[in-house]
């Protein structure tokens, strides 16, 4: 029996020492490791400065499977991203430089940083530096399994692989399709419009997508079809572009006056359609490869009929990138019968290179009257999932009552 109580207080005197040790020991950590990334150093740092790439991506955390909810920006400083065990702050950013982080994981406070740096093989040396301090319990866990530095370290390199997988792997992954001419049917839309730099579409698109969406949502308007830009102007000499988000509608509407979203009509003509599969930042090439499928079969555009983008299949339907469907028509001068087409001598088909951003080199001749808007970045293009509503009267004025909706 006396052996047993000796045995007992051991074990006790043991863990005393054991949680006094532990207690004692510095759980302050500042780690930071690099990663060599297989893509241009702006396309790295716009990924990671965008939180809504973070959702499913595994960076800080190991759980890909997580929901994340996002501020109404998702870049920039003051951008934010909850999950269930975690979240993250945008605290400073420089472009392509530096972004500066506070995160929260398992109830701990951390500082985030990253920085990119180009190299000579057209990569980006990436470095990931973490700040902060164990609890009680992450101690006792990191001294089991080597260390604080080690425990933080696997984190650490985990994030960044998971970067280089989305962007090498997904990101980078793209397929181009010249599919030949075809009649492009035609569609009733609802729109809105706005003229301004190439480099700022991207903060402007998904704004306004969403602002049509608010609308078609709100007054029950039976949709047809998936989103798509209708290109006015694009002149990449004098970085200017005018261009309109729609959504396709089944029925004609009319707007009350004073409206800023407009309503019209795009009828059935023949264009040159050409696929791409992929992630948005691959449209470049997809535009230059009908380009230069037009030069070669020495086809005319004809520059009075829309120029058209549009997202078959995108964000709404799939968060997988290299399932994303973008289809673009250029409308093409031709005598064929309408419902006649004809397949091109030739197709593109590209995967896994670098991408850059674009759309169509052309100049139209008629443009529509605009309304510039300011709206918050959010990402490439847009994430909408159309609602399928009871059909609309085809007549009856519908009431725009997006100015007291606050996304103005």
């Amino acid at each position: 029996m006396k052996i047993v109580k000796y045995l007992f207080l051991l074990l006790l005197l043991a863990s005393i020492a054991g949680t006094v040790f532990i207690a004692t020991q510095n759980g302050k950590y500042d780690v930071t490791e690099q990663l060599t990334i297989k893509a241009p150093k702006d396309l790295v740092y716009n990924f990671v400065g965008n939180l809504k790439n973070w959702e499913n991506s595994g960076i800080l955390t190991k759980d890909t499977t997580a929901v994340y909810t996002f501020s109404d920006t998702t870049t920039g400083e003051g951008a934010y991203a909850n999950w269930a065990t975690g979240s993250v702050k945008n605290l400073a950013t420089s472009p392509n430089d530096s972004i500066t982080q506070t995160s929260v994981l398992n109830d701990r406070d951390i500082e985030v940083h990253w920085t990119f740096k180009d190299t000579l093989t057209e990569a980006t040396k990436v470095n990931l530096r973490m700040k902060g301090q164990l609890s009680f319990m992450e101690k006792a866990y990191a001294i089991l399994k080597g260390g604080t530095d080690k425990k933080v370290s696997n984190l650490i390199n985990h994030s960044l692989k998971r970067v280089n997988y989305m962007l090498v792997n997904r990101v980078n992954f793209f397929e181009i399709k010249v599919n030949g001419i075809m009649v492009k049917q035609g569609t009733y839309y609802i729109a809105d419009s706005t003229s301004c730099k190439i480099s700022e579409m991207q903060q402007k698109m998904p704004g306004m997508f969403a602002r049509v969406n608010k609308f078609v949502t709100d007054n029950n308007i039976a949709t047809n079809g998936k989103p798509f830009t209708y290109y006015y102007i694009f002149d990449e000499a004098k970085d200017s572009t005018v261009f309109m988000t729609c959504i396709p509608l089944e029925d004609e509407i009319l707007m009350s006056e004073g409206s800023e979203l407009k309503a019209g009509q795009i009828k059935r003509f023949n264009a040159l359609k050409t696929t791409l599969k992929g992630d948005y930042r691959h449209l470049k090439k997809a535009w230059d490869a009908a380009y230069k499928n037009i030069k070669k079969n020495k086809l005319e555009e004809n520059f009075e009929l829309p120029y058209l983008e549009v997202y078959t299949k995108g964000p709404a339907d799939t968060k997988e990138t290299t399932e994303w469907i973008t289809d673009i028509y250029i409308p093409i001068v031709t005598s064929l019968p309408e419902e006649e087409a004809i397949q091109a001598n030739d197709s593109t088909v590209t995967v896994t290179e670098t991408p850059t951003v674009s759309r169509p080199r052309t100049t139209r001749k008629k443009t529509p009257t605009v309304t510039p808007i300011n709206t918050q970045p959010v990402s490439v293009q847009p994430t909408i999932a159309l609602p399928k509503k009871d059909t609309t009267s085809k007549k009856k004025p519908v009431q725009d009552t997006t100015n007291q909706s606050g996304l103005k």
